[in-house]
């Protein structure tokens, strides 16, 4: 970790100066958690954190980058395989567009595992619709070990998911969250764990 002065707990930073939707609370660089970048395509949010947090990464079109640990496929409900669709920049598992490719997937607790992840300081998500089954698969324990969450709820693209964004924030709030919402334009939320 660097010896740079880092900002103090509970003001809120921008991993991406400049970028409303990438608000974090500072604790983060105190809290002794790993930081989780789930879609981390261009590595542009989690690149505050090289060099002074543990940063895992996960995409399925992304390349590893020094500084960071990474997993090149997807985190979902389950482990298995999964077909994505897409056109490169905003690939899911629903979008229908002219690539369709077969990606690993794995779960929450078996990414805990392979990485040996005991606390994470900031599980950011941003995954195209993939953060409701990914969340609602998730226990009360895979919650204690998480400080913060933000993610991008996708309904400002699918306007058919808004119930299952309530239904997340919801969920979030009942393990322990303060959630609020961050950028509505991009449907950003960021949930803090009560202290």
């Amino acid at each position: 970790m660097s010896k740079e002065k880092e900002p103090s707990p509970n003001q809120i930073i921008e991993t991406i100066p400049g970028w409303a939707y990438s608000q974090v609370d500072a604790r983060c660089f105190d809290h002794d958690g790993v930081i989780v970048d789930v879609g981390c395509l261009g590595w542009n949010w989690s690149n505050i954190f090289l060099k002074r947090k543990r940063v895992i990464g996960i995409d399925p079109q992304e390349k590893p980058i020094e500084g960071a640990e990474f997993f090149k496929g997807l985190l979902g409900p389950f482990d298995g395989i999964t077909r994505l669709y897409g056109d490169g920049q905003s690939a899911s598992i629903r979008n229908i567009g002219s690539e369709s490719n077969l990606y690993d997937t794995i779960s929450w607790k078996t990414l805990c595992s392979k990485f040996n992840i005991d606390k994470v300081s900031v599980l950011k998500m941003n995954i195209e619709g993939a953060e409701y089954p990914l969340l609602h698969s998730m226990t009360v324990d895979d919650f204690k070990k998480i400080d913060q969450i933000a993610v991008s709820f996708h309904d400002w693209w699918y306007s058919d998911q808004s119930a299952l964004k309530y239904a997340s924030i919801e969920l979030l709030k009942e393990v322990g969250f303060n959630v609020k919402s961050i950028y509505p334009q991009w449907g950003w939320y960021l949930a803090t764990k009560e202290n």
